[in-house]
């Protein structure tokens, strides 16, 4: 009883305090795991377009609402049996995968969660695709509605990578997911 206390202690002082999902700490020890594994798996980073301006002009009740909305969906669409779910922080997730059909989960977690988010928002903004409101920089610009991308690469057993290059890698694949104004994009280790 007392080991099981302390296991949820140690959890709960590594999580999220916004989604209560494991973070920074949980995911590279989950990953270092996932590294000894026998087995491949995927991992996923998850991000929002066009946060930060929808974050300014709704505020931060609504911000948080829609962080809880992509870990909800997120969470209602893997495989906990399998599959590892973190928070690195504002709006950004980690998708560890050892589901087979992670592809369609992906694909999913996008379908569901771009038409929720959509309740976030004003009719108005709605009508007009988007809202107005100022860029990193200061300058009023046009924004699309908020959007989900994930980019994820596959690591196979015995790969020599370190769980910070892994990382790395996903995060550059979700760049590449943003930059090509994608959804979705996979690229090798």
């Amino acid at each position: 009883m007392r080991r099981v206390s302390e296991i949820r202690i140690e959890a709960a002082r590594y999580a999220n305090p916004l989604t209560f999902l494991p973070g920074n700490i949980p995911i590279t020890l989950h990953l270092e795991r996932l590294l000894q594994s026998p087995s491949s798996f995927v991992a996923c980073y998850a991000d929002l377009n066009h946060f930060k301006p929808f974050n300014d002009q709704y505020g931060y009740f609504r911000g948080d609402a829609m962080i809880k909305l992509l870990a909800e969906t997120l969470q209602r669409n893997i495989d906990a049996r399998f599959d590892f779910l973190g928070h690195v922080g504002g709006d950004d997730f980690v998708v560890l995968f050892q589901s087979t059909d992670w592809r369609e989960r992906c694909r999913l977690i996008l379908a569901h969660f771009n038409t929720a988010a959509r309740s976030l928002f004003s009719a108005e903004d709605l009508d007009r695709g988007g809202i107005e409101a100022e860029d990193r920089r200061g300058h009023r610009h046009f924004f699309p509605i908020t959007t989900l991308a994930i980019g994820a690469v596959m690591v196979e057993p015995g790969n020599p990578c370190s769980a910070e290059q892994i990382a790395s890698a996903s995060a550059q694949a979700k760049r590449k997911a943003k930059s090509l104004e994608q959804a979705f994009y996979e690229m090798p280790l």
